[in-house]
């Protein structure tokens, strides 16, 4: 009886060693998704910097197949895909989930940070942890793994530089989100809502005048062919948005979480550091390509957040601790 008891448990530990065993080599397949094509390269190399260091560091245990370009869903899709969890993997730009999660709009708010260095601040000091963060996962299943600036929005324009208030005037702007949309009409311009894909034909065609866009949306859809002025003024500055479905998240096993994790928080520094690079030299890049790009003077900037102030008491008024947003990107605002 004894010999049997010793046989059975043997069993048991060996079946459950067994068990362990190929829970811990079980395989992963995740699909990541992004309207992002190659060309977008500060935003785009460390997105397959990340890939592969958490396909490397699992040892092969996660396999990620990303489809970018809006193979599979757009910017503005991306949220509810996630929610979905039609895809497992999105990296998305607040402006375009905005609508739906209105915290988010924090980012484009009309001339509101100083610059990347003091978006990173204010992150660092728990801006998205206000309410942003919260309401992505409780109401919309997605996880955040990390966030990363993209370089500011500047005014491109069609036929003329944009140097006052009055320049925007009368103009159609090409706009991504309700908050620029906002803040253009504000400044007396004529906003209509536009994926980036759109621009270039619209610029083209006479469609649009001029649009509120990175410097490198303009570089990855080759703007300086069609918009021959830029104009520097800090108009907002986005972020891209590394999330994971909810229930894909809790699935996974918890060494795979941390890989997952520590290799998000890389993918940030990396882009912050490949931003602040592009900055400079693709200023560079559209004076030689014959794009003339100026800085608003301080006087003109100084008119056009007066002018957009109403836009971002609004917004403050509207969102869930808005004043404590505001408060933090005060705060963290060097002197």
């Amino acid at each position: 009886m004894k010999f049997h008891k010793l046989l059975l448990a043997t069993a048991v530990f060996a079946f459950g060693f067994a068990n362990a065993a190929n829970s811990a080599e079980k395989k992963h397949e995740l699909t990541f998704s992004t309207y992002l094509p190659p060309a977008y390269e500060y935003a785009w190399k460390p997105i397959e910097t990340f890939v592969k260091n958490v396909e490397e560091r699992s040892n092969g245990r996660v396999k990620i197949n990303v489809f970018h370009s809006a193979q599979l869903f757009d910017g503005y899709e991306e949220l509810p895909a996630v929610s979905r969890g039609d895809v497992d993997i999105v990296n998305m730009t607040s402006t375009y989930p905005s609508g739906t999660v209105p915290a988010l709009s924090v980012f484009t708010l009309p001339f509101l940070f100083d610059s990347t260095a003091h978006l990173k601040r204010a992150l660092d000091a728990g801006l998205f942890d206000l309410g942003a963060r919260q309401e992505l996962e409780q109401q919309h299943d997605a996880v955040i793994l990390g966030i990363a600036p993209w370089d500011p929005y500047e005014f491109y324009s069609r036929n003329s530089p944009i140097k006052t208030v009055d320049d925007i005037k009368g103009k159609v702007w090409a706009s991504t989100g309700s908050i620029d949309a906002q803040a253009i009409q504000a400044l007396g311009g004529s906003p209509t809502s536009m994926p980036s894909s759109e621009l270039y034909l619209s610029f083209d065609r006479g469609v649009i005048d001029a649009t509120p866009r990175p410097l490198l949306t303009g570089m990855g859809r080759s703007l300086y062919e069609v918009a021959k002025h830029i104009s520097l003024v800090n108009f907002g500055l986005d972020v891209s948005i590394l999330a994971i479905n909810k229930k894909k998240w809790d699935s996974l096993p918890a060494d795979i979480q941390e890989i997952i994790s520590t290799a998000a928080k890389e993918r940030d520094a990396d882009q912050l550091a490949r931003v602040e690079t592009f900055i400079t030299d693709s200023i560079d890049k559209y004076k030689s390509l014959g794009v003339t790009v100026e800085r608003v003077d301080s006087d003109n900037l100084s008119k056009m957040r007066a002018a957009t102030q109403p836009v971002i008491a609004k917004w403050s008024a509207d969102v869930k601790n808005g004043d404590a947003y505001l408060k933090l990107v005060n705060d963290t605002r060097k002197p």
